[in-house]
């Protein structure tokens, strides 16, 4: 089983995956309905998984990977026609799929998407230097909580803007877009926290490197106690708002607390110091995770 998820991290599958995961997990949420779930699906998989395949394969081929011992430097070298057959597979697939999406949900996935393309590509030039998104500091954990709160939270109310919806359902989407941020810049913070001494040695300016680890996991602390409440709101507006969501009862609510509570626990004695592969497992399994517990009820 180990072996088998491990395979699913070199080639991204994983991230993929978890995407698709949270995105469903916010569909649950908002209890939203939506005949084209199964066409969104498979353009968030396809699309999440082009922009890591194609991104990480451009910093392998320019030399950006300086830990050689790095499973996706590893699985590069050892792969690379795979590789690239799976950025023109995923690629193809994810322009295909797009167009079964309405209008506006397109349209925001454009927005989302030039984000994501633009973040690595230099597209300023500051005292004469090519500079990049990612090379202002701090801006790379932002860019991420915003595209994938979006992703997950705005493209499947687009979507479902076909339907009959609650006519309040808009409040919530943009609070659930704001707390969801918040989780994203929760589980991204330990990345950055277990590559802060290689992010020092190439300059690269998050908040580890520049702040340092017992600051960012301070802060990490901060997001977890933002975040439970942030929940515990959203579960008291919902019932506020008599919103027919059929599926976030007590046992939902604190099953995610808890989920939080872990994370926040790991982050604090484990992110780092392990290695790269069980910060993947751990918080991109957190958007698995997250899924698997908001659909218990919906079973039970």
């Amino acid at each position: 089983m180990f072996r088998f998820i491990k395979l699913l991290i070199e080639t991204n599958l994983f991230i993929a995956i978890a995407a698709v995961c949270f995105l469903w997990a916010n569909v649950i949420l908002l209890d939203l309905h939506i005949a084209s779930l199964w066409y969104l699906s498979a353009q968030i998989f396809f699309s999440t998984w082009f922009v890591y395949q194609i991104s990480r394969w451009v910093y392998f081929k320019k030399g950006a990977y300086s830990n050689k011992d790095e499973l996706v430097v590893q699985w590069f070298e050892r792969y690379p026609n795979f590789n690239k057959i799976t950025i023109y597979v995923s690629g193809f697939f994810a322009v295909v799929f797009t167009f079964f999406l309405q209008l506006k949900t397109i349209l925001v996935l454009v927005f989302i998407g030039g984000i994501s393309i633009l973040y690595p590509v230099p597209i300023f030039k500051i005292f004469g230097i090519d500079t990049r998104l990612r090379d202002f500091p701090f801006v790379k954990i932002f860019l991420i909580a915003f595209v994938w709160s979006a992703t997950s939270v705005i493209l499947p109310y687009t979507e479902s803007l076909v339907v009959q919806q609650p006519t309040d359902l808009s409040k919530l989407v943009i609070l659930l877009f704001l707390v969801q941020f918040v989780y994203i810049f929760f589980i991204t913070l330990p990345f950055d926290i277990n590559d802060a001494e290689t992010d020092k040695a190439t300059n690269m300016h998050t908040i580890p490197s520049v702040l340092g680890i017992k600051k960012s996991k301070f802060i990490a602390f901060l997001l977890a106690i933002m975040y439970v409440f942030a929940l515990i709101f959203i579960f008291m507006l919902i019932n506020w708002m008599h919103l027919p969501n059929k599926y976030i009862d007590d046992a939902t609510l604190i099953s995610l607390i808890f989920l939080v509570t872990g994370l926040q626990v790991y982050t604090q004695l484990k992110s780092d110091i392990v290695p790269k592969l069980w910060i993947k497992i751990v918080y991109d399994g957190s958007m698995i995770l997250y899924f698997m517990l908001l659909l218990i009820p919906k079973f039970g």
